[in-house]
């Protein structure tokens, strides 16, 4: 599929469909593409993207695992948080950033508040979620054979709450990807979205250089998703949806 798509790419452009000036062939971005990966300029772009990208993650993410738990296992605190929490999900986190640059600037503390703030709050209600569906048959054993306190949570809440909890925490990671090139883009930060600007600025002929990096950015969305998706596998290998993954059994 990939190979289809970069042959069509280079077919439509020698054949004038897409104009030089506008968009670069296959082959110039290619090139262009490989003569970055041979600079420093690149791989400090992308340890800065994934650098806030990582932050970010585990501020909102962490948080919003702690949050979600304690509301989830609290009906009268579910019930006052969850209007202020539905509210915030719907706030697209790109609208608070021009707040986020006036406070914090074109730094990495900037762009990881951002994915901090993106994340945390669908995320908050995926771990509400988890941890209000334990099976009733389970939470009736667990009550049966006295499982309290701080083990029931740890062997019976978290468990039954992870299979939403690692689904969460892919999507995202996915969407704090996004906010941080984003972020690069519109607040001037170091990383991969502040070279794809300074590309696009410098005229036409730095276009491969800009869309080598809009590459670079999605192979990094690419890589992000598929190690985020073989953990999930590998963490919640017990699990029976991951094990449906695997395939039926075959019958002897």
């Amino acid at each position: 599929m990939l190979g289809a798509a970069l042959g069509l790419w280079q077919a439509l452009s020698a054949t004038g469909v897409l104009r030089a000036d506008e968009f670069p062939s296959m082959t110039s971005t290619m090139r262009a593409l490989g003569d970055q990966l041979t600079t420093t300029q690149l791989w400090t772009a992308v340890r800065d993207t994934i650098a806030s990208w990582a932050i970010g993650l585990l501020i909102g993410g962490g948080g919003a695992i702690v949050v979600g738990a304690v509301l989830g296992l609290n009906r009268f605190a579910y019930q006052s948080a969850i209007p202020v929490i539905e509210f915030f999900k719907t706030i697209p986190a790109v609208a608070i950033l021009p707040l986020v640059i006036l406070k914090f600037g074109p730094t990495l503390q900037m762009k990881y508040v951002l994915v901090a703030f993106g994340v945390f709050w669908p995320l908050t209600i995926q771990v509400i979620y988890g941890v209000r569906s334990i099976d009733p048959i389970v939470r009736d054993t667990a009550i049966a054979l006295q499982v309290r306190g701080l083990r029931r949570f740890f062997v019976v809440t978290m468990p039954s709450a992870a299979p939403y909890i690692a689904t969460g925490l892919r999507v995202s990671a996915a969407v704090g990807l996004i906010l941080s090139v984003v972020a690069e883009l519109i607040g001037g930060a170091s990383g991969v979205g502040l070279n794809i600007l300074n590309s696009e600025n410098s005229g036409p002929a730095a276009y491969p250089i800009m869309y080598a990096y809009i590459f670079v950015a999605g192979t990094l969305g690419i890589l992000l998703a598929g190690v985020f998706a073989l953990g999930e596998r590998w963490v919640l290998r017990w699990h029976e949806s991951q094990r449906n993954v695997k395939g039926p059994s075959h019958a002897t």
